[in-house]
């Protein structure tokens, strides 16, 4: 009996902690591609491609609602949306992690428990894979993605392909190294206060190039 129980103290935390990577990729996989859809539908009900899309710099919550509700409303399944003071302990846990979080930032709350909100531009949509459950913290549960929105001739460098959601954004996209590198880029800046040049643009794409699973050296505990 002693036996069983010691194993059992072992391999449980284990079996927990491969389904929370398993769901945690599952969910980013999910998103990427209804995002991507999402794009696409919306591109072509407006006739136009998502760079000529009315975006902004300054978080505005009736600003991010009614771009939201006019670009995805169809297309995102989703409860409600709130600001971030509405829900003041998830803002409080947010804004510690992420410098461009205001009070006034548009959460919207997915249909599959997930929190999605916009940084710095709707162009920069942040997943919370499992809402306002912890920990709440760049490359664990909360990961970036990216709307590519310009066309070739803002870069020479920058190829876009269709459709336009990335997990990379476009000065990153442009350069593309090996596995290593994201590996060491994911780890190197979870301290850094999310928009800096680590662990905001690699751990999401890091994840992607691995098809979609958290792999075993992956930098965090997830």
């Amino acid at each position: 009996m002693v036996v069983i129980g010691i194993i059992a103290a072992i391999t449980v935390p284990v079996v927990m902690a491969n389904h929370r990577k398993t769901e945690t990729a599952s969910k980013l996989k999910k998103f990427y591609s209804t995002l991507s859809n999402a794009v696409k539908l919306s591109e072509a009900e407006w006739g136009m491609p998502s760079y000529e899309w009315e975006t902004w710099l300054v978080s505005d919550f009736e600003k991010d609602k009614k771009w939201f509700e006019k670009y995805y409303g169809k297309y995102l399944s989703y409860m409600k949306i709130e600001k971030a003071s509405d829900n003041q302990k998830y803002y409080n846990d947010i804004s510690s992690q992420i410098p461009f979080f205001y009070e006034s930032t548009m959460l919207v709350y997915l249909n599959d428990g997930s929190i999605l909100f916009p940084i710095d531009a709707m162009d920069n949509p942040i997943i919370d894979v499992n809402g306002e459950k912890g920990p709440n913290r760049w490359g664990r549960d909360i990961f970036p993605f990216y709307i590519l929105l310009g066309n070739d001739d803002i870069d020479k460098d920058l190829i876009y392909s269709l459709p336009h959601v990335n997990t990379l954004s476009w000065n990153e996209e442009k350069r593309k190294h090996d596995r290593s590198y994201y590996i060491e880029r994911c780890k190197s800046n979870i301290n850094a206060g999310g928009l800096g040049d680590g662990l905001v643009k690699t751990c999401t794409y890091l994840i992607q190039i691995d098809g979609w699973e958290i792999k075993d050296d992956y930098p965090h505990r997830i």
